[in-house]
């Protein structure tokens, strides 16, 4: 035997589990299998399971009661051990055996049961539980959702497809969501950009937004709402009717991720998934069940509205948002994306970064700070951000005046109350605005904030704000 090789041991009464195990059991590993030493059926059934996989060589023939079974592996470095017994008695008698005599082995025990009766990791960190249920629930959850894409994809075209004209609708100021969302979508219809165009109602302002679209050739024609029905069908992208202060002529389809508000029963395609991190997974699912090809630019795009969203996957993040990162980092070009996620800030950036920071006040860790009349609207939300990383800050809210309103950009760390819930009851049915656990935003029309307090000079928001989010976030 040689010292100091590697060996994944199978120790399992279950024949056909042998050979899954032995085909994604570790690459470079030497692979045994135990085997009952006297003749019976499990042995048998074991047998036939190696030979047809690897060959009687795969075979390690034993008693699990004694030790001599375990110690001739000793000189293994390292010893994986699968354990999968359903005899509970022998389950526990090899589990002994293995802590006894391979102390540096590490043990990956399948149960039967449900994944709270029992925890995942043995003091010591040598073993890892995992119950059949919780081991099936990823693969199992994904192939569902694959086929409940599949009807949904053939839905969405239904309804889009009889249209000549279709409007991809995304929030003002569009994001990298949605603007990935709508680029997949159109790839999905078949369409063209002449045909199905990206349209807001409002222009593109943030530097990294603008960097993207440059970048990756992406267009979006600024209309007013009255131009929607110029549109044979208008699907909504990272966004909902209630987003807006103001009823739209027609939606025939939403595709979403944030919070929903209401119901719409009257549009005929509606897919809000709350739980996603980014409307871009529930696009790149859609792109998959179709079996549509995604190429370099659709998957930069797609990847980077899934980073932009959760924040490179720190924040709000479920197995579908990893399993849709993981598919499409492949395909990206990763010199487009560091050249999107880094673009140049204006000069006019720095003179309102430095009166935000003269501004801003600190109380129960929570940071308030107002930067006045803006000329654009994303620099409110980017100085949030950038408050966000002060030490022992836990709240953030930027508030700032633009266009008719007091827009408000809401951050906390992700363990504290949720943002969208506190924005929710700060607006108390007199503003617009709501969000996830993590980021939110408000608007207020400058009009009924002066009635409701006063004034809008910069110091007396501020003050408002702080009050605000202290009785309602702290």
């Amino acid at each position: 035997m040689e010292s100091d090789a590697s060996l994944f041991l199978v120790l399992t009464d279950d024949a056909e589990l042998v050979s899954t195990l032995v085909h994604v059991q570790p690459r470079g590993m030497l692979v045994r299998v135990w085997c009952p030493s006297k003749a019976s059926t499990l042995q048998e059934e074991i047998t036939e399971a190696c030979e047809a996989i690897g060959g009687s060589a795969l075979l390690a023939k034993g008693e699990l009661g004694k030790p001599a079974f375990y110690k001739q592996w000793t000189d293994f470095d390292p010893i994986c051990v699968v354990l999968a017994f359903r005899d509970a008695d022998e389950h526990r008698m090899a589990r002994r055996h293995i802590l006894d005599e391979l102390p540096g082995a590490l043990i990956l025990s399948l149960k039967h049961g449900h994944p709270e009766e029992s925890p995942r990791k043995l003091a010591g960190g040598r073993e890892l539980i995992l119950t059949w249920a919780e081991l099936l629930s990823r693969p199992v959850g994904a192939e569902l959702r694959h086929i409940q894409t599949t009807h949904l994809v053939k839905a969405v075209r239904s309804v889009l497809g009889e249209g000549d004209r279709i409007a991809l609708l995304v929030q003002p100021d569009p994001d990298p969501d949605g603007l990935a969302s709508a680029l997949a979508l159109r790839t999905i219809l078949g369409r063209n950009k002449v045909s199905t165009p990206i349209v807001s109602f409002g222009k593109v302002t943030r530097p990294e937004n603008l960097a993207m679209m440059r970048l990756l050739d992406i267009e979006v024609l600024t209309i007013t709402p009255k131009e929607l029905a110029d549109f044979d069908r208008v699907a909504m992208l990272d966004t909902q009717p209630a987003h807006f202060g103001f009823a739209l002529e027609r939606v025939d389809a939403i595709i979403d991720h944030h919070p929903s508000t209401q119901a719409y029963p009257q549009i005929p395609f509606v897919d809000i998934r709350h739980q996603y991190g980014a409307t871009s997974t529930i696009l790149t699912e859609y792109l998959r069940a179709a079996a549509c090809s995604i190429g370099q630019r659709l998957a930069t795009a797609l990847l980077y509205g899934i980073k932009a969203d959760t924040l490179l996957l720190n924040r709000e993040v479920i197995d579908a948002d990893l399993d849709a990162f993981v598919s499409l980092y492949p395909s990206i070009n990763y010199n487009l994306l560091r050249r999107i996620e880094k673009p140049e800030l204006p000069m006019r950036f720095a003179p309102v970064l430095a009166d935000a920071l003269r501004d801003m006040v600190c109380e129960s860790g929570v940071v308030v700070s107002c930067l006045g009349q803006v000329e654009r609207e994303d620099l409110i939300p980017q100085v949030a951000d950038f408050l966000l990383q002060f030490e022992d800050v836990e709240w953030v809210v930027c508030a700032g005046l633009f266009d008719g309103n007091v827009v408000m950009s809401v951050r906390n760390v992700g363990y504290v109350k949720n943002a969208g819930d506190v924005v929710k009851r700060v607006i108390n049915g007199w503003g617009l605005g709501g969000g996830h656990r993590t980021m939110a935003k408000a608007i207020f029309p400058q009009s009924e904030w002066k009635n409701r307090y006063g004034s809008l000079s910069s110091q007396a928001i501020r003050d408002v704000v702080l009050s605000l989010f202290l009785q309602e976030a702290v």
